[in-house]
């Protein structure tokens, strides 16, 4: 019981002073978490900020990248396709003038025919010998039927030759039986000139050549060839 009190006493004077020192390091503790906190947390922060700009600026430049190419290839495309529309049209316009060029020749074949039906039977000598000179009295104070057959065959061959004619356009019209191919191969403008062969007109013209860039030797320039019977001689 001697011991009591000065226990006691030890007691009542170490314990305030073991609770202030746990006060004194918890408070300690607190502030070393606390500034570890405000140290570590914020560059943590900014470090995966900073990995996710890179990537998401690495993605911006693959996807504005692949956007370009896109574009592109698109454009080629579309030149390809405008090119080859302008091809088409630029063939087409070609064809459409070949195939104009071929009905004026057949139309002016078969004019001449009807020229040499009206003149008669008698005339024919006039169509198949030499380019007669055009006889202006026809128009004026009339004229013999030789005449006139005269003035009609010197005004279809200027209508043949002419502006508005067959480009480089000429014709032979005499009797034959043997050369009346028309296409190139084939084509001559000798006549065999016998009275049983049947009467015709053999036009030629130029036209663009369309299998000038696969010839050998190419050539921008072809001539074109109409043969025509003239009935019912």
């Amino acid at each position: 019981m001697r011991y009591a009190a000065p226990i006691a006493a030890m007691n009542g004077g170490w314990m305030p002073m073991l609770g202030a020192l746990a006060r004194s390091l918890h408070q300690q503790n607190a502030g070393v978490e606390k500034s570890l906190a405000s140290s570590l947390a914020p560059s943590r922060v900014r470090s995966v900020r900073g990995a996710r700009v890179r990537v998401a600026g690495r993605a911006a430049g693959r996807i504005a990248g692949f956007t370009l190419i896109e574009v592109m290839v698109a454009l080629i495309v579309l030149v390809l396709g405008v090119l080859g529309a302008a091809a088409m049209t630029l063939s087409a316009i070609r064809d459409s003038k070949q195939s104009g060029l071929r009905s004026q020749a057949s139309a002016l074949a078969y004019e001449l025919s009807d020229l040499m039906r009206a003149s008669g039977s008698g005339q024919v000598g006039v169509f198949t010998g030499s380019l007669p000179a055009a006889v202006a009295t026809c128009w004026s104070t009339g004229c013999i039927p030789i005449d006139m057959a005269k003035n009609d065959y010197a005004e279809w061959h200027a209508k043949l030759t002419g502006v508005n004619g067959l480009p480089n356009g000429d014709a032979v019209i005499c009797r034959d039986a043997t050369n009346l191919g028309s296409d190139v191969a084939t084509f001559n403008p000798a006549c065999d000139g016998f009275s049983t062969s049947p009467l015709v007109v053999k036009v030629s013209w130029d036209e663009k050549n369309n299998n000038a860039r696969d010839a050998a030797l190419p050539t921008a320039i072809m001539r074109a060839h109409l043969v025509v019977p003239i009935l019912p001689y």
